[in-house]
């Protein structure tokens, strides 16, 4: 059954945020974490040890010195997440899927073979997409995975500024392990590419050009969330690493450019989401040989035949998990999001 509507622009970066009660950490203390139930280990490849030991950056100082007017953040206190409406997490396991590029990449990242991947996955030849170059939803375990349960911190990312009501605020969960400057660099990542690189691709409200530039036909105008391309760029660079940001502006075609005086030429574009959505889940950050910090973002989805939608009142329980994994790297101005996929 086929449960994704249509995607309007050939973007393939994915998102969702829940929400819950977000109290602001601005004039209070952080709150004391609850307990947090310890996943299994997450597998990842081992990288090559190339940073140096990381030395904590607070929050404060990350965002006074982005050099751009940056979003205000509360943070909640700590606490399980929550599935969507209407949704339950199930108490038994679930079925482990994988979008891999080569069968050799979720061998080595599952810690198993590719004889063994091609006898979960007997349409595994089917499986590849051209589209988007990779394997779609291989199995990648026979046993049902359990899902951890670890705690979350809930934050709000409010930029006053924006015109829309709709893209002015963003309401996500991260770790809670995570200190936080890396929840609010998180966080923000999920507020720019659910709004703006994601569900929706390009600035909003943008003026027509007078003449096309490439195949750019719009500029962000007054009410967007950046107008000038340099503040733009202080964002971009004060939450993302800086081979993300080359890789997004460098595409073809890139979501966004620099036009003259300042200006930021932008794409107008929609994608639909996962009908069958049910919410996501974190293994806990793990600190890895080169210094970063890794772990699975879990989107759960219910891909029974049964599934009929969201209209009746029946609880939803997903039976699937789609793996992606989270990166965020140290730098000497805090951590930076490496790799993130949203999970809707």
């Amino acid at each position: 059954m086929k449960k994704n509507f249509p995607i309007l622009v050939s973007l393939v970066l994915l998102t969702a945020c829940t929400s819950a009660p977000a109290d602001s950490a601005a004039a209070t203390p952080e709150p004391t974490a609850t307990p947090v139930i310890t996943p299994e280990p997450t597998p990842f490849p081992t990288p090559a040890p190339t940073m140096a030991v990381y030395d904590e950056v607070s929050f404060d100082d990350w965002r006074d010195g982005a050099g751009c007017t940056m979003p205000d953040y509360t943070f909640s206190a700590p606490h399980k997440p929550q599935p969507q409406e209407k949704a339950a997490w199930p108490t038994d396991g679930v079925t482990l899927r994988y979008n891999a590029q080569t069968l050799e990449e979720a061998a080595e990242i599952f810690h198993t073979t590719v004889e063994n991947l091609k006898e979960l996955n007997p349409d595994w030849q089917d499986k590849y997409s051209r589209a988007i170059g990779c394997y779609w939803g291989l199995k990648v375990q026979a046993d049902p995975y359990t899902l951890p349960v670890n705690n979350v911190v809930t934050v709000t990312v409010n930029a006053p500024w924006v015109e829309s009501y709709y893209d002015r605020t963003e309401v996500c969960d991260v770790p809670a392990s995570l200190d936080k400057q890396a929840r609010a660099a998180l966080a923000s990542a999920y507020y720019f590419q659910y709004h703006w690189w994601g569900m929706h691709a390009g600035f909003l409200p943008y003026e027509q050009l007078d003449e096309s530039v490439g195949f750019f036909r719009y500029r962000a105008a007054d009410g967007a969330f950046y107008t000038k391309f340099s503040e733009f760029g202080s964002f971009l660079h004060t939450v993302y690493s800086d081979a993300w940001v080359d890789d997004m502006l460098s595409m073809d075609p890139a979501p966004f450019a620099e036009g003259e005086n300042d200006t930021i030429l932008t794409l107008d574009g929609d994608r639909g989401g996962n009908i069958a959505y049910c919410g996501h889940l974190f293994t806990e950050p793990e600190l890895q040989p080169d210094g970063s910090l890794a772990f699975w973002q879990l989107s759960l989805t219910c891909e029974s035949d049964d599934f009929k939608g969201w209209a009746g009142e029946e609880t939803i329980v997903p039976d699937t998990a789609t793996v992606t994994t989270v990166r965020l790297v140290p730098t000497e101005n805090g951590w930076r999001v490496d790799v993130l996929e949203l999970p809707s």
